[in-house]
Protein backbone atom coordinates (compact mmCIF):
# COMPACT_ATOMS: atom_id res chain seq x y z
CA UNK A 1 0.00 0.00 0.00
CA UNK A 2 2.78 2.39 0.61
CA UNK A 3 4.59 1.95 -2.71
CA UNK A 4 0.83 2.32 -4.50
CA UNK A 5 0.61 5.99 -2.60
CA UNK A 6 3.79 6.81 -3.31
CA UNK A 7 3.56 5.96 -7.10
CA UNK A 8 0.08 7.75 -7.10
CA UNK A 9 1.86 11.15 -5.96
CA UNK A 10 4.95 10.99 -8.45
CA UNK A 11 2.23 10.20 -10.83
CA UNK A 12 0.45 13.29 -10.07
CA UNK A 13 3.71 15.37 -9.99
CA UNK A 14 4.58 14.21 -13.24
CA UNK A 15 1.47 14.82 -14.63
CA UNK A 16 1.31 18.77 -13.03
CA UNK A 17 4.46 19.30 -15.06
CA UNK A 18 4.33 17.06 -18.40
CA UNK A 19 2.88 19.01 -21.44
CA UNK A 20 3.56 19.83 -25.25
CA UNK A 21 4.03 23.03 -26.44
CA UNK A 22 3.66 23.63 -29.81
CA UNK A 23 4.98 27.31 -30.73
CA UNK A 24 8.23 26.43 -28.82
CA UNK A 25 11.23 26.61 -31.38
CA UNK A 26 8.60 28.15 -34.20
CA UNK A 27 11.18 31.33 -35.38
CA UNK A 28 13.86 28.85 -35.68
CA UNK A 29 11.58 26.65 -37.77
CA UNK A 30 10.64 29.75 -39.90
CA UNK A 31 14.39 30.24 -39.79
CA UNK A 32 15.69 27.30 -41.55
CA UNK A 33 12.47 27.45 -43.75
CA UNK A 34 13.63 30.83 -44.68
CA UNK A 35 17.29 29.08 -45.45
CA UNK A 36 15.97 26.30 -47.28
CA UNK A 37 13.61 28.04 -49.47
CA UNK A 38 16.33 30.49 -50.41
CA UNK A 39 18.64 27.79 -51.62
CA UNK A 40 15.47 26.58 -53.79
CA UNK A 41 15.04 29.58 -55.17
CA UNK A 42 18.74 29.92 -55.82
CA UNK A 43 18.89 26.61 -57.77
CA UNK A 44 15.68 27.43 -59.67
CA UNK A 45 13.52 24.84 -58.41
CA UNK A 46 10.96 27.19 -57.26
CA UNK A 47 10.69 30.87 -59.26
CA UNK A 48 9.62 32.53 -55.90
CA UNK A 49 8.25 32.09 -52.54
CA UNK A 50 4.60 31.57 -53.27
CA UNK A 51 5.78 29.16 -55.85
CA UNK A 52 7.46 26.83 -53.07
CA UNK A 53 4.56 27.68 -51.19
CA UNK A 54 2.13 26.40 -53.77
CA UNK A 55 4.22 23.47 -54.96
CA UNK A 56 4.83 22.16 -51.24
CA UNK A 57 7.79 21.22 -51.68
CA UNK A 58 9.37 22.17 -47.89
CA UNK A 59 7.61 21.85 -45.18
CA UNK A 60 8.57 23.49 -41.34
CA UNK A 61 7.52 22.57 -37.94
CA UNK A 62 8.09 22.59 -34.25
CA UNK A 63 7.19 21.66 -30.93
CA UNK A 64 7.69 20.56 -27.77
CA UNK A 65 6.89 17.69 -25.33
CA UNK A 66 7.36 17.69 -21.84
CA UNK A 67 7.31 14.20 -19.52
CA UNK A 68 7.91 15.94 -15.49
CA UNK A 69 11.33 17.26 -15.57
CA UNK A 70 11.95 15.97 -19.42
CA UNK A 71 11.40 17.72 -22.41
CA UNK A 72 12.53 16.84 -25.59
CA UNK A 73 11.68 18.71 -29.29
CA UNK A 74 13.01 20.93 -32.02
CA UNK A 75 12.48 22.23 -35.27
CA UNK A 76 12.01 20.12 -38.34
CA UNK A 77 12.75 20.93 -42.10
CA UNK A 78 11.37 18.49 -44.71
CA UNK A 79 12.30 18.74 -48.34
CA UNK A 80 9.54 17.09 -50.77
CA UNK A 81 10.03 15.90 -54.34
CA UNK A 82 13.41 16.19 -54.76
CA UNK A 83 16.06 12.98 -55.56
CA UNK A 84 18.92 15.71 -55.61
CA UNK A 85 21.79 14.80 -53.24
CA UNK A 86 23.33 17.74 -53.81
CA UNK A 87 20.72 20.32 -53.33
CA UNK A 88 19.91 18.31 -49.86
CA UNK A 89 24.16 18.83 -49.00
CA UNK A 90 23.82 22.14 -49.88
CA UNK A 91 21.36 23.38 -47.86
CA UNK A 92 22.38 20.84 -45.06
CA UNK A 93 25.50 22.81 -45.33
CA UNK A 94 23.86 26.55 -45.48
CA UNK A 95 21.84 25.31 -42.00
CA UNK A 96 24.91 23.98 -40.32
CA UNK A 97 26.91 27.51 -41.18
CA UNK A 98 23.63 29.22 -39.58
CA UNK A 99 23.46 27.85 -36.64
CA UNK A 100 26.65 27.51 -34.68
CA UNK A 101 26.17 24.78 -32.17
CA UNK A 102 24.20 22.27 -34.64
CA UNK A 103 26.99 19.83 -32.88
CA UNK A 104 24.84 17.08 -31.29
CA UNK A 105 22.20 17.89 -33.42
CA UNK A 106 20.36 16.16 -35.95
CA UNK A 107 20.60 16.78 -39.42
CA UNK A 108 19.13 14.71 -41.53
Amino acid sequence: MFNFRIALILTLITITFSGCDSHAYWSEAMQYHAIAQENLISKGICSSDQDCQQRALLYAESGEVSLGLVSWGGAYINLYETQDPELVDAIALKLKSYIPNLEGRMLR
